[in-house]
């Protein structure tokens, strides 16, 4: 089982320490007050969405998971990140796809998380991932999604609302 990466995206989401929650994924939109909340658990927490940059600022966070335009060229959505964020941590989103993959890898984040395509193949992409680079890989678990349904990552990114009928 891969370590789990909390999402929380609404001021509802309970917060639920567990061992296995090695991070807190926290939305943009949340209210200072919740991100105050998941500061306090005393786990990493990376800010996610269009603000992230700003939030993470603004909040002390560990850094940030960013989600580039893929169709637009990654490196000069990213390259601007990695370094405003110095020695932070930065996270990517990408589809399951090879090419994305590569490029992300280019900007030399902390982690690269997969979003599935609804292939057949998303797995096979993953596991193509891990045979060739070092970078630590996660998967973001759809609704519904179960432990038994995850590649092989390092993380799962699972979201808040979805923890306990997960299987945690």
């Amino acid at each position: 089982m891969p370590k789990i990466i909390l999402l929380v995206e609404n001021d509802d989401d309970k917060l639920r320490p567990a061992a296995n929650i090695v991070c807190y994924m926290v939305a943009d939109t949340l209210s200072a007050a919740k991100i105050n909340d998941v500061r306090q658990t005393g786990g990493m927490v990376l800010a996610f969405g269009g603000k992230a940059l700003e939030i993470c600022r603004q909040y002390g966070l560990d850094g940030i998971v960013a989600e580039p335009d893929t169709s637009k060229p990654l490196k000069k959505q990213l390259k601007p990140l990695r370094e405003a964020l110095h020695k932070k941590t930065l996270g990517i989103i990408i589809p399951a796809r090879r090419h994305e993959a590569m490029l992300a890898g280019e900007i030399e984040p902390e982690f690269i998380a997969f979003r599935a395509e609804g292939s057949p193949h998303d797995k096979d992409i993953v596991s193509w991932y891990n045979d060739l680079f070092l970078i630590p890989s996660a998967w973001i678990v759809p609704d519904g999604g179960a432990p038994d349904d995850i590649p092989d990552v390092d993380f799962a990114i699972v979201r808040a609302k979805n923890f306990e009928n997960f299987g945690c």
